[in-house]
């Protein structure tokens, strides 16, 4: 019995040790392919009444991935003081390829409305068409041709 007890306790160390050494080596892969991306913005364009800020990343991985062309708004000015108001949208559309090398446009249509239009529907690789929030503009979406 003694002998059982011994073989289950090794067991379940070397099993520990292994998840141990599991873990720290797929986090260490994990943050050295994070160091590789980088963003950079790119252009920005602000609200008639400059309380709101669009901006276009240039995001890339290196040789990971290809490079996206991503958009976000963000409200430049906060009059709430509560820590649960949401001041920035997440990321509304991405383009496949560097901003220089694709087409869209950025445009307020007034002080509340947004305007991401011109682009490729074949280029995008993702976007959110959801409401932010009465604290964020609303964001429309044009394809090219329509």
């Amino acid at each position: 019995m003694k002998g059982f007890f011994r073989v289950l306790w090794n067991t379940g160390a070397g099993i520990f040790w292994l998840c141990v050494v599991l873990y720290v080596s797929a986090t260490s892969i994990g943050m050295l392919m994070a160091t590789a991306c980088s963003r950079d913005e790119v252009e920005e364009l602000y609200s008639p009444n400059g309380e709101y800020r669009a901006y276009v990343i240039l995001s890339g991985c290196g040789g990971f991935s290809s490079p996206s062309t991503q958009v976000y708004v963000e409200r430049v000015n906060n009059k709430s003081l509560s820590p649960f108001t949401i001041n920035k949208t997440g990321q509304l559309i991405r383009l496949k390829g560097r901003p220089d090398q694709i087409s869209y446009r950025l445009s307020w249509k007034s002080n509340e409305e947004f305007v991401i239009s011109g682009f490729d529907f074949k280029k995008m690789m993702a976007f959110e068409n959801q409401s932010w929030g009465s604290n964020l503009p609303r964001v429309y979406f044009e394809i090219a041709g329509s």
